[in-house]
């Protein structure tokens, strides 16, 4: 496990920052006057803002797409990854890709601009704002193996939706590592900026057998220190946002106060 992460990221909790694209061409909230280019800009000035303050790792995430699809267009993937590939070219950082809500996408355009893992769900069946998500770990794998893939697949086993069939966080764990062969586990709160509780993070530790745990959700200031106790490492997005809100830029300021306060926490 600590040698997947150092491997990987430098780091044997690494903190990972989101950068969130604005609303892309053909969702609802895109804003025709801003072009990919412009886009792309703003995503490579606040990965740029990362990695100088020493962020372990980026997660591109079309955030802004809502609200979200279980099958985005072929415009979105394509899109998607043009925007990364234009900013990793500039800004040397281990990536990740998440593809709200396909995770499908999230693999193909992880696969097609090389990036370190993805961030999607993998198994089991849950239900949330934008319908059923249904993922199928046997194809998404097989996806992955017929590309030779090389990317991790980091598996939300919980996170804005709820697990159909009253399954444990714990045994959902479980499921996502034996069959879906995920190899870490990412945990999400109710909502972007909603913390993950302490008993999830336990449980699924407990199930985990020694793969990562990750808190997605509601990392902070305030509860940065033990969810790095509890945790093998942190995706952060909300909070390091202009005024809290995940819709937000990058706010240079509070990501440099949390990424020291994470630095003093972590005993490499």
């Amino acid at each position: 496990m600590t040698e997947m992460l150092k491997e990987m990221f430098g780091s044997s909790k690494p903190i990972i920052g989101m950068v969130h694209f604005p609303p892309l061409p053909g969702s609802p909230l895109y804003n025709p006057n801003v072009t990919l280019n412009e886009i792309s800009d703003q995503a490579l000035k606040e990965a740029s803002i990362l990695m100088k303050l020493g962020y372990n790792g980026i997660v591109f995430s079309n955030e802004g797409d809502r609200p979200y699809l279980r099958n985005v267009s072929k415009y979105t993937v394509a899109a998607m990854a043009r925007l990364i590939e234009k900013v990793v070219s500039k800004v040397k950082i281990p990536f990740g890709v998440s593809v709200l809500a396909d995770p499908e996408a999230a693999i193909s355009v992880a696969e097609a601009v090389e990036a370190n893992f993805v961030r999607t769900f993998l198994s089991w069946v849950y239900v949330g704002d934008w319908g059923i998500v249904d993922p199928d770990a046997g194809n998404l794998q097989r996806i992955k193996a017929s590309l030779h893939g090389k990317c991790k697949i980091f598996a939300n086993v919980s996170g804005h939706t709820t697990p159909l069939g009253g399954r444990s966080i714990g045994d959902i764990t479980t499921g996502a590592v034996f069959f879906g062969l995920a190899d870490a586990i990412c945990l999400a709160g109710t909502t972007a900026g909603k913390p993950v509780s302490e008993s999830d993070i336990l449980e699924a530790r407990d199930h985990s057998a020694g793969k990562p745990v990750f808190v997605g959700t509601g990392v902070n200031v305030s509860n940065i220190e033990r969810m790095l106790e509890l945790s093998d490492g942190i995706i952060v997005g909300t909070s390091i946002k202009k005024n809290g809100n995940t819709f937000n830029p990058i706010d240079e300021e509070r990501a440099r106060i949390l990424i020291e306060k994470a630095k003093k926490c972590i005993k490499e």
